[in-house]
């Protein structure tokens, strides 16, 4: 660790570098994986990243975040090691066995490097074999570069007409997840009003068609288009997106059975994640709200049932309101509100995301940024959700919590036949 630390300091350095290959060749490739000089020399990086896309594939466990972190940051270290990279999951994503897993990969790389500033649009449609179709390239280029990221009228239109036609690009080139972004945040915001509205059919349909039609190919050969699930994508975010536009309650709630059907849509989702995230960052949200639960996070919990995948954004979500001031409000009335959010979190615990939901909670404990009756109410609806046998995991990061006499004594009674006491002693004391 202590020579890692060195090389950070001093990346130049000929003793160092040698070092970190001799610790590659000897097979230690984990305790160089986030190291700058490693992106220097092919066979060193190679084996690296061989290493890395191996351990995201076969891994479970909380951790997974700091393989992918770490990751990132020898990709993007450079141009060089970005596009080399991209490239081999490009080429790898065609095993019909793990291709998904190294797409999602591919595009988790590329959205984080957007994130750091880096330009991966042209790499990104090179990859997918667009710059063939000069008039799409042109469109999305115009788009989607770092220096534009932002949607126009024209170029929208420019795509619906081509996916309109009788025989369609490929649908790959719709298939990037800043496209989706964009157009998400169009229809869906509540307070987006830069663009016109007119064209808001053809956003609506090449988001539908990105994510709803498949295809067939045979090689270079493409045998078959399926748009059978087109028109109710379609129809199901169109729904959807004039009450988000139109943000009234009441219209919400008299639309609440169709609403939840369409919520089954991962796309839908993601635009009511969106919509529901700009409504309740109003500072002024809680203050308005009568109900002891709010239609937007009953919406949040249905998204949580339905999607898997949307869990981490979610629980994004739910952390920054848990983290937000609420300083219009009185001491108690806070303290309702993030009890509120924490049986969200709760919520999301019980459908699966348990790890990253009991680690938050802790590091609010060990940081104090919470308070304690806050961190007993979730140690006790935990409780009250979970029963043995429970996970070595699990038992690591939630035990500290209940042996913490601060938070959880007065849960616990003299004959310790209270659940937080039966879990201390499932563990062994």
């Amino acid at each position: 660790s202590s020579g890692i630390n060195a090389e950070y300091g001093h990346p130049d350095c000929i003793m160092l570098n040698f070092t970190i290959k001799l610790i590659s060749d000897a097979g230690f490739t984990d305790e160089i994986s986030s190291v700058s000089t490693a992106s220097q020399q092919i066979d060193v990086f190679s084996r690296i990243l061989k290493t890395s896309v191996a351990s995201i594939l076969q891994f479970r466990g909380s951790s997974l975040e700091n393989i992918i972190s770490d990751l990132v940051k020898l990709v993007c270290s450079s141009k060089h090691t970005y596009f080399y990279t991209i490239a081999l999951l490009h080429q790898a994503s065609k095993d019909r066995g793990t291709g998904y897993k190294l797409r999602y990969l591919s595009q988790e790389l590329e959205r984080r490097a957007r994130h750091m500033g880096r330009d991966t649009c042209y790499i990104t449609l090179a990859m997918c074999g667009a710059a063939a179709y000069p008039t799409i390239y042109q469109s999305l280029t115009s788009m989607l570069t770092l220096s534009k990221n932002a949607l126009n009228s024209g170029d929208v239109t420019t795509l619906y007409h081509l996916y309109s036609e009788d025989d369609p690009p490929p649908v790959a080139f719709l298939r990037l997840p800043q496209l989706f972004e964009l157009l998400i945040d169009a229809l869906y915001s509540p307070t987006e009003r830069s663009r016109n509205t007119e064209h808001n059919d053809k956003y609506i349909y090449v988001l539908a068609y990105g994510v709803s039609v498949t295809e067939r190919w045979d090689k270079e050969e493409r045998r078959s288009i399926n748009t059978k699930r087109l028109e109710q994508t379609i129809n199901a975010i169109e729904k959807t997106h004039k009450l988000a536009k139109l943000d009234d309650m009441p219209e919400w709630l008299c639309n609440i059975e169709t609403v939840f059907k369409y919520l089954k849509y991962p796309v839908v989702s993601m635009g009511i994640i969106k919509y529901c995230k700009e409504v309740t960052m109003d500072s002024s949200y809680f203050k308005g709200v009568t109900d002891s639960v709010p239609l937007h996070l009953i919406m949040i919990d249905e998204i949580a049932n339905n999607h898997p995948l949307h869990h981490d954004t979610v629980f994004q979500f739910l952390k920054q309101l848990f983290e937000r001031s609420h300083e219009h409000l009185q001491e108690l009335e806070q303290i309702e509100i993030r009890k509120m959010i924490i049986d969200r979190m709760v919520h999301l615990l019980c459908v699966g995301h348990v790890i990253p939901v009991i680690q938050y909670m802790k590091y609010c404990l060990d940081n104090e940024t919470a308070d304690k009756s806050l961190i007993r109410h979730f140690a006790a609806e935990v409780m009250e959700v979970t029963t043995s046998p429970y996970s070595a995991e699990f038992i690591a990061e939630f035990l500290p919590i209940a042996k913490n006499p601060d938070i959880t004594a007065p849960l616990r009674n003299s004959n310790e036949s209270d659940s937080i006491s039966q879990f201390i002693e499932y563990c062994g004391g």
